[in-house]
């Protein structure tokens, strides 16, 4: 079971918002993807490196009106959670990172990803796997990645190139050992930096990428859920 860094993924109110948002932050214009027709989403996309990239992602609000694209499950990455859609109304966030797996049923059967399942999703002549909670929550308030499997060659080869690059991912939390034995169930560990916080400090996730206007930390809000 081999995993990578596949994506970062922040949310957005509305994609104009968020490109907005990520214009100013990394001086990139970032250009739109597509529509994800079952979770009731569209996003807009950038390669990081030829297996990585940026996601800006938000609810489609075509799939608030129209009966073609309502949707039968619950969003992804908490979308549908009436705090984080407030929040997002004020600011895009950082949500999470997603991590590409060999193979997937195998990575699901280790530690906190057993609580979740995986479906197939499509994009255009796109298709991969994707493990989530049932309800769509992000797992461990977004401090643990999700984990896909592609089933082509991956996308971000393709994708637009804006001079940006991930520099690292960090987790901070005040139980790492908890972090730490969840990532190397999953076979993550070496993927990412962790940090402890004093206890009762709240856990976050920072990403820190290379842009145009030099380095950039974007972190998730502060949790004292996990």
């Amino acid at each position: 079971m081999k995993l990578k860094i596949d994506h970062i993924v922040v949310a957005a109110d509305t994609l104009a918002q968020g490109i907005s948002y990520i214009q100013q932050q990394f001086g990139v214009d970032v250009p739109l993807g597509g529509v994800h027709p079952s979770m009731g989403t569209h996003n807009a996309l950038m390669q990081l490196a030829d297996d990585l990239f940026f996601e800006i992602i938000a609810i489609n609000p075509d799939s608030l009106s129209s009966d073609a694209l309502q949707i039968q499950q619950p969003r992804w990455f908490s979308l549908d959670s009436p705090l984080l859609q407030k929040q997002l109304k004020i600011q895009p966030q950082l949500l999470t990172w997603v991590v590409n797996s060999d193979d997937i049923e195998q990575s699901l059967s280790q530690g906190i990803y057993q609580q979740t399942r995986s479906r197939l999703i499509t994009r255009g002549d796109l298709s991969w796997h994707f493990a989530k909670p049932d309800d769509g929550s992000l797992i461990a308030e977004g401090l643990m990645p999700y984990v896909l499997q592609w089933h082509n060659p991956h996308p971000a080869a393709a994708m637009p190139k804006r001079g940006c690059s991930l520099k690292q991912i960090v987790i901070y939390h005040p139980h790492p050992d908890w972090i730490e034995d969840q990532l190397t169930k999953v076979g993550a560990i070496d993927l990412v930096r962790i940090e402890s916080l004093d206890k009762g400090q709240a856990g976050y996730l920072a990403v820190e990428l290379n842009t145009p206007n030099g380095l950039v930390v974007l972190e998730t809000m502060r949790s004292l859920n996990v």
